[in-house]
C-alpha cells in the first residue's frame, strides 16, 4: 500500500516532522522497534492538529480505529528521520490519513495509512467534526515541525547558538 505518494497523495492538510530515533524506540537488534512508528505518527498528527488551530483537548477524543503499516528499511538509534502525515479523506466523524517515514537520504523506511474518529466527550460513539476543524483538515496545506530538541545546560544559556564541543573520553 503506498503512503503519501502521487497515487494516494494527501489531499488535505499535511505535516512533516523532523526528529531523531530515540534509544527507547529501538529493540535488542539495534533498530527501530516495530511499535515506534505508532508514536511517531501520533506525534506528527498532534502537531498537525495544533498547526490548524484545533483545541488540544480534542486530541483525547480522536482514537485510531484502523491502521496499516508496511516496513521497507530499518532505522537506528539517533538516525535523523522525517515523519509525514497527510489527510486523504475527511468524513462526517472520521478522517483518513496516509503516512510515511523517510531517512535523511530520502529513502523510504515505513509507510501506511490509518483512520481516526472524532468521539463525543460524554457519550459513546462518534460525533461530527466541528466545522472549523473539518474545513481545516480538508484544506490542502503543508506544515512542518522540528522535534529535534536539545536540552541546553544553564551554564551555556547565555549563548545558545555557541557551538559546544562533543564530550570525549580517554578511557
Amino acid at each position: 500500500m503506498p503512503a503519501v505518494t502521487a497515487e494516494g497523495a494527501a489531499r488535505g492538510a499535511s505535516i512533516t516532522v523532523r526528529r531523531r530515533v530515540a534509544w527507547n524506540e529501538t529493540d535488542a537488534a539495534g533498530h527501530n522497534h516495530f511499535t515506534a512508528v505508532f508514536r511517531w505518527i501520533e506525534e506528527a498528527e498532534h502537531a498537525l492538529f495544533r498547526s490548524i488551530g484545533a483545541d488540544t483537548s480534542m486530541i483525547a477524543r480522536i482514537p485510531r480505529v484502523h491502521i496499516e503499516v508496511d516496513y521497507f528499511d530499518r532505522l537506528y538509534f539517533d538516525e535523523l528521520i522525517e515523519v509525514r502525515v497527510g489527510v486523504v479523506k475527511v468524513g462526517n466523524s472520521s478522517c483518513g490519513f496516509d503516512f510515511e517515514v523517510r531517512k535523511a537520504d530520502g529513502g523510504r523506511a515505513i509507510g501506511g495509512s490509518y483512520v481516526i474518529v472524532h468521539a463525543s466527550g460524554t457519550a459513546s460513539g462518534s460525533a461530527p467534526w466541528p466545522e472549523r476543524v473539518r474545513s481545516a483538515l480538508s484544506l490542502p496545506a503543508d506544515a512542518s515541525s522540528d522535534v529535534l530538541r536539545v536540552d541546553v545546560h544553564p551554564a551555556v544559556m547565555g549563548d545558545v547558538n555557541r557551538r559546544v564541543p562533543p564530550v570525549t573520553s580517554d578511557i
